[in-house]
């Protein structure tokens, strides 16, 4: 599924233009399907779980040899072994694709490790898009990662200094909101909105005002 419609990604530019018509500020919008690949931590569950039910079957290995000896006519001491490894496996397995389903992932990998994910790729495209250089420091970066279901607003110096900090966290706490309500598309729109009325009020327009960064939002591949 793709994160943005070509529909929603004319409106989101829509939005940023208009909001930016009435300010000095510059929005640059980036949306990512998550910001890490969390593949060390997936596959260590899937180890974690494979051993865990090793350990389980070793203590069951009793049961375990004489339900083989009644079902199997082979030398159960060959097969035991087999059984608890296989077992194993296919526990440690399943596992790992588990971790694949997003609210799994989330559960796995934890809310603290997936928040500094997002606010590092974050920090890293307020650099690569520029928003960090623009004329009057006025650059505010809407940062969105759909799997960890966290968003973050970074903006410049040139405008954070005169704007209140819960202001800008409850334009993200409604785009969440709406990411979980499974409105992203029109969450970033309205919050797009929420931010040039913002810039509007903090950021005059300058005479020479120019458009120094693209409007549209930047869709940004898996973990890149």
């Amino acid at each position: 599924m793709k994160l943005l419609t070509p529909d929603a990604k004319e409106r989101i530019a829509s939005a940023v233009q208009e909001a930016e018509a009435k300010s000095g500020g510059e929005i640059v919008v980036a949306v990512i399907p998550e910001s890490d690949d969390y593949a060390a931590r997936e596959i260590t569950f899937g180890i974690i779980l494979g051993l865990m039910t090793f350990v389980v079957l070793a203590f069951l290995a009793s049961p375990i040899a004489a339900f083989l000896d009644r079902r199997i006519w082979l030398e159960s001491a060959a097969l035991l072994p087999l059984t608890l490894a296989a077992g194993s496996l296919i526990i440690g397995a399943a596992g790992y694709a588990l971790a694949q389903i997003p609210a799994f992932d989330r559960l796995i990998v934890g809310k603290k490790i997936m928040a500094e994910a997002v606010r590092r790729r974050a920090m890293r495209h307020f650099t690569e898009s520029a928003a960090y250089d623009t004329v009057d420091r006025t650059g505010v970066l809407l940062f969105v990662s759909v799997l960890e279901h966290r968003v973050e607003l970074i903006a410049d110096k040139g405008i954070n200094g005169v704007v209140a900090p819960d202001t800008w966290d409850r334009i993200v706490s409604a785009l969440v909101r709406g990411m979980k309500e499974g409105r992203r598309e029109e969450a970033i729109e309205a919050a797009v909105t929420e931010i040039g009325e913002v810039l509007s009020e903090h950021v005059s327009r300058r005479s020479d005002d120019k458009n120094e960064l693209d409007d549209g939002p930047v869709v940004l591949g898996k973990g890149s």
